[in-house]
């Protein structure tokens, strides 16, 4: 698939990119659509071949608002289009925050804040912890396929790179919106 032909959403987006358009809670001067990532209501199914949204999932409830969004964001993806979907991985995290003799506590405390949010705005608090098992499980799950995992997207510099003390702190995952309909499924958990 051409990824530089049609329209490429990015999710919580900071810097203006050629090529993408950028929707957040957050006004900003580089926003193109103010609005909560779980509702793409404003766009038609198929808009877009490519959404990307780094850090972004972990921050809906992992009951049924992380599936009713994944599902949302598969629906304005084209057959075929693509989900660069990173989020922080509670594996890693765990493993790091664990090591009390390799850190201070205002590490750990950093470690703490990338498990459960900076809670610098009424956004920033995650309602689940993902790992590359829990991710997979819920893409899958909400009809995604041909998941795949990245070291890196390659395409902006922002928390999918994100590393602790040279630690890889995130899960990337490419995921691809089927192209046949009836290959997406509709449960709702991993």
């Amino acid at each position: 698939m051409e990824q530089d032909s049609g329209r490429k959403l990015h999710i919580g987006g900071k810097v203006a990119t050629a090529g993408w358009e950028i929707l957040d809670a957050i006004p900003n001067p580089w926003v193109d659509h103010v609005g909560d990532a779980a509702d793409l209501s404003r766009f038609a199914d198929g808009t877009f071949e490519a959404v990307y949204a780094s850090h972004v999932i972990e921050h809906f409830d992992y009951n049924r608002k992380l599936a009713e969004t994944l599902r949302e964001w598969r629906r304005v993806l084209k057959p075929d289009g693509l989900l660069y979907l990173s989020a922080p991985d509670l594996d890693v995290l765990a493993r790091l925050f664990v090591s009390r003799d390799k850190f201070t506590v205002d590490e750990r405390f950093a470690l703490m804040r990338m498990m459960f949010g900076g809670h610098i705005d009424p956004w920033d608090y995650h309602m689940v912890g993902l790992n590359e098992e829990f991710l997979a499980g819920f893409l899958l799950g909400c009809g995604y396929t041909a998941l795949r995992r990245a070291d890196s997207f390659g395409l902006f510099e922002d928390t999918s790179n994100l590393r602790f003390r040279g630690v890889p702190i995130s899960v990337n995952i490419i995921a691809q919106k089927a192209a046949d309909a009836s290959a997406a499924a509709a449960t709702t958990s991993p």
